[in-house]
């Protein structure tokens, strides 16, 4: 049953089955520099769709594949034969010259750490102890003793219970030394 609606002195016809909370979510390269293409191959590592949440539109051998993931979604638009056909495709993305690549790289880093079964959970925890080391090395070079570092930046008594905190600031310097002299790079190819 359709309802008329009035506006700016023009009358619409609304649908509502076109309610915008229910639609089919489609996007295109042009819409969204983060969609990342895709097809399908024979072989190869495979996304097991099992193991997330997604949504599908699949129309003449083009699938919108929407993957929800705790830190957003990964919007993949796959071509390919027989494509969703099973929980388990072998997808091998397909990088756009044309248009901006740090978005179609990240997108590819995530749908890799996926494809080999790493949870965005574990990558958090991760970055987490990244940016302290990183908070400990702008520390060290204020020339923030340990104690400071510790109690600026972690909180608690000094030393604390059985110098848990201590030990903390000690693990970290290294660390932090170590992501100064190697760089963002080095960070983000995951080689620190």
């Amino acid at each position: 049953m359709s309802r008329a609606r009035r506006s700016g002195g023009c009358t619409f016809a609304i649908d509502p089955s076109l309610d915008c909370a229910h639609a089919t979510p489609l996007w295109t390269a042009a819409a969204n520099p983060c969609l990342l293409a895709a097809v399908i191959e024979v072989s190869g590592p495979r996304l097991d769709l099992s193991r997330v949440k997604y949504r599908a539109v699949v129309a003449e051998n083009v699938c919108h594949l929407l993957i929800d993931l705790p830190s957003g979604t990964l919007q993949l638009l796959v071509r390919g034969a027989d494509v969703l056909r099973g929980d388990a495709l072998s997808i091998v993305p397909q990088v756009d010259l044309g248009r901006p690549l740090d978005p179609q790289l990240r997108e590819i880093r995530r749908l890799a750490k996926l494809v080999d079964g790493v949870t965005e959970g574990e990558n958090d925890q991760r970055l987490a102890r990244l940016v302290d080391a990183l908070r400990v090395g702008d520390a060290l070079r204020e020339g923030a003793s340990q104690r400071d570092i510790a109690l600026g930046i972690y909180g608690g008594d000094w030393p604390g219970d059985g110098e848990h905190l201590k030990s903390r600031v000690r693990r970290m310097i290294p660390l932090a030394c170590a992501l100064v002299r190697a760089g963002p790079r080095a960070v983000l190819a995951g080689r620190i």
